[in-house]
C-alpha cells in the first residue's frame, strides 16, 4: 500500500497537455484510495485474503492454485475487492497478481539469448512481485492506426512497442501501448503484445515482453480526458465523482530496459506464445470475470431499484425485462462456478480453470451488461435526465423540489441521487467508458465467440447425431 505522494517519484505523466504531479490531481487521490482496499482486505480479512508459506504470508491472488479449493478461496478474496469498487476498478492489483503466481512456475519455454536468460528472468521477476507486492499495470494493446498492414509496415515507428538498440547492459526500446488502465497510479508496468494480433516475421524488433517502473527516463504517460464533474457532488455523481479508471496513451522514448526485465526479444513466435503459454491469461481471465459478477449485480440491482422507486415494478413488461437481468446473472455465476468445478491440473502442478466456461463468460457478459444499462435507461428515462443539482435543495426552490420530489418509496434527495446514479452509469461519459471497456478489455467477444464453437467438448453430441445418421 503507497499513499499518492508516493507516486511523485518522478515519473513523466501528462494531463491536458501539461506534465503534472499524480498527488495534485483529486480523482487520482480517490481511485488510489479504492485501489489500496486490495492491500487493507489483507489487514480486516486476512482469512480470505493472506496465507502462509515457508513461514511468510502473502496476498491470496499469489498463491498458486492447486485444488478447487484454492480457486474457491481466491474467487472469493476477488469478489470481495470488487465490491470495495462496485466492479468499476478492473485493474486493482490482483488482477496481475493472479498471473505473477503461475508466471514463476511456468517461464521455462520462454528461453534464452546469448546476453541473458529469459525463463529466469521471468521467474524472478514474478517472485519479486510477490515478495514486495508491487502494484504492476500492463501495456498490452498496440495502437490502432492500420490493422490492413503488418506492424512493420507503419512507418510511423508508433505502431508498438520496438528495440531500437541491443547492448551488452540490455535493450533500449521506443514506440507506443494505448489504453493503459492505471498506469498513472501503478508502480510497475509489464509490456508485451496481444495473442489475437500476432506478429509475423518481419516484427520481429516489435517481439519484446519486459517489465519497467513507470517512472523510467523515456517513458512517458499520457492520460485521456478524465471523466469527473469538478464543482459538482458525489451525490450528483455517484461513480464518476469517485473515482476514475484512467486510461492512458503510454510512449517509450529510447527507454533502457535491463536484461534481467526482459521476457521476450527479437522473436516473433515467442512474442505471440507469451501471453497464454505464461497462464498469465488464464489466471488473470478467472480474477476478471468473477469481478464481472461484481459490476454486472450492481447493474442488475441498480435496475431493479430504479424500477422500485419509480413505481414501475408492478407491471408485467417491467417484470419481464427485470427477470431477464436475473437470469443472466445467474448464468453468469453458474459459468464462473464450472470454469471451477471443471478445473484441471496442467503439466506444472496447477489447478487451472476451464478455459472454455470463462470465454463463455466473456462472451456473453459485455453484452448482459449493456442489456442492464439499457433497461435502466428506459426505466429511469427522463426523470434522470430532469435531476436538478443538487445544490438546489439548499437553495431558492429547495423546499419545493422537496415537496415536488418526494413519494410515498423515496424521499426528494434519495430519489434523486439514485437517478444520477442511474445516470452516470447508464449514460455519462463514465458510463460509456465502463461499457465499452467491458466489451474490449478482455477480447473481442465477436472473436472470441467465433473461434469457441471449435474447441467446445461436444463428444456426446456427436455421438448421438452418429447414432441416428447411421
Amino acid at each position: 500500500m503507497h499513499t499518492i505522494e508516493q507516486l511523485d517519484d518522478g515519473r513523466a505523466v501528462y494531463l491536458n497537455g501539461h506534465r503534472i504531479k499524480v498527488s495534485e490531481i483529486p480523482i487520482f487521490r480517490k481511485t488510489l484510495a479504492l485501489n489500496n482496499e486490495y492491500y487493507h482486505l489483507q489487514q480486516t480479512h486476512p482469512v480470505v485474503h493472506t496465507y502462509t508459506e515457508n513461514g511468510r504470508t502473502y496476498d491470496i491472488a499469489f498463491k498458486v492454485p492447486r485444488n478447487i479449493d484454492d480457486l474457491r478461496q481466491k474467487h472469493q478474496a476477488y469478489q470481495e475487492i470488487a465490491q470495495s469498487n462496485n466492479g468499476m476498478l478492473g485493474r486493482t492489483p490482483d488482477f496481475l497478481d493472479s498471473g505473477m503466481a503461475v508466471l514463476a512456475e511456468r517461464s521455462a519455454f520462454l528461453g534464452h539469448n546469448k546476453w541473458t536468460d529469459f525463463a529466469a528472468n521471468a521467474k524472478h521477476y514474478a517472485e519479486w512481485i510477490k515478495e514486495n507486492d508491487i502494484f504492476i499495470s500492463h501495456a498490452l494493446q498496440n495502437p490502432q492506426l492500420d490493422r490492413t498492414k503488418p506492424i512493420n509496415g507503419i512507418p510511423s515507428g508508433y505502431a508498438g512497442v520496438h528495440t531500437i538498440e541491443r547492448r551488452a547492459d540490455g535493450i533500449v526500446v521506443s514506440g507506443a501501448k494505448m489504453v493503459n488502465t492505471m498506469a498513472p497510479i501503478a508502480d510497475d508496468l509489464l509490456v508485451f503484445n496481444p495473442p489475437e494480433l500476432l506478429l509475423e516475421k518481419g516484427d520481429t524488433s516489435y517481439a519484446v515482453a519486459f517489465a519497467t517502473p513507470l517512472n523510467t527516463p523515456g517513458v512517458k504517460i499520457i492520460c485521456r480526458k478524465l471523466l469527473d464533474h469538478p464543482g459538482y457532488t458525489e451525490d450528483d455523481y455517484p461513480l464518476s465523482n469517485a473515482l476514475d479508471e484512467i486510461d492512458a496513451y503510454v510512449v517509450f522514448d529510447h527507454a533502457f530496459i535491463p536484461w534481467e526485465k526482459v521476457f521476450v526479444e527479437n522473436d516473433y513466435q515467442m512474442s505471440n506464445r507469451f501471453f497464454i503459454e505464461s497462464g498469465v491469461f488464464i489466471h488473470t481471465s478467472h480474477q476478471d470475470e468473477v469481478r464481472g459478477i461484481t459490476k454486472l449485480e450492481f447493474a442488475t440491482s441498480l435496475a431493479i431499484r430504479v424500477a422500485h422507486v419509480l413505481g414501475l415494478d408492478g407491471f408485467l413488461g417491467v417484470q419481464e425485462k427485470l427477470g431477464r437481468l436475473t437470469a443472466n446473472l445467474e448464468l453468469i455465476k453458474g459459468t464462473i462456478t464450472r470454469s471451477e468445478e471443471a478445473g484441471h491440473l496442467d503439466e506444472f502442478g496447477i489447478y487451472t480453470p476451464s478455459q472454455q466456461a470463462l470465454l463463455a463468460v466473456r462472451a456473453s457478459l459485455p453484452g448482459f451488461f449493456e442489456e442492464a444499462l439499457k433497461v435502466t435507461q428506459h426505466l429511469a428515462a427522463g426523470s434522470m435526465v430532469g435531476v436538478p443539482g443538487f445544490a438546489e435543495f439548499d437553495g431558492d426552490n429547495g423546499a419545493i423540489l422537496k415537496q415536488a420530489l418526494t413519494t410515498d418509496r423515496a424521499s426528494a434527495a434519495d430519489r434523486s441521487k439514485l437517478l444520477n446514479l442511474a445516470f452516470d452509469l447508464s449514460s455519462s461519459g463514465f458510463g460509456q467508458r465502463q461499457l465499452m471497456y467491458e466489451y474490449y478489455h478482455g477480447g473481442d467477444p465477436m472473436r472470441i465467440r467465433s473461434k469457441h464453437y471449435l474447441d467446445e467438448d461436444l463428444r456426446a453430441g456427436n455421438a448421438m447425431l452418429d447414432q441416428l445418421l447411421k
